[in-house]
């Protein structure tokens, strides 16, 4: 998969946060959270709107308990959480979002395929302005 390193003529380093911002969780808690991918925070707020985990070799089921603890640990506000995936591990991550232990814990988990991103990649970058978008190409 291609990654794209400059979105609107900035570097994605220009975008980040120097550091990931105190948030009110436990200290553990937080560590765990701060593994994910990336986060998308609101602009100037600590408000967490996205959370991706790429899983491109890793383990699914890791990804699943880092985006699962970040769910639960702001029930009032949660956040969209995205698995973004090889179009050859969508059977496993299908799988893993079966287990009972997952399913049963009411976290709402969308996924992406990479040949989806791909494909939609152009226009999410010239029409995307929110969370939205992303669903619109997102399974659950």
């Amino acid at each position: 998969m291609i990654v794209l390193e400059i979105f609107k003529e900035k570097n994605f380093s220009s975008l980040c946060l120097p550091c990931f911002p105190e948030i009110n969780v436990e200290k553990e808690t937080k560590n765990t959270i701060a593994l994910i991918d990336v986060i998308w925070f609101e602009n100037n707020t600590k408000n967490i709107v996205c959370a991706f985990e790429v899983e491109k070799s890793t383990s699914i089921y890791s990804g699943i308990l880092r985006l699962t603890d970040l769910y639960h640990s702001f029930p009032e506000n949660p956040s969209s959480l995205f698995l973004i995936i090889p179009d050859n591990r969508e059977k496993e991550l299908l799988l893993q979002l079966s287990r009972p232990s997952i399913k049963s814990n009411g976290t709402k988990i969308h996924y992406i395929k990479f040949s989806v991103l791909k494909e939609n990649c152009e226009a999410i970058c010239k029409f995307g302005t929110g969370k939205e978008t992303l669903l619109k190409i997102a399974n659950q």
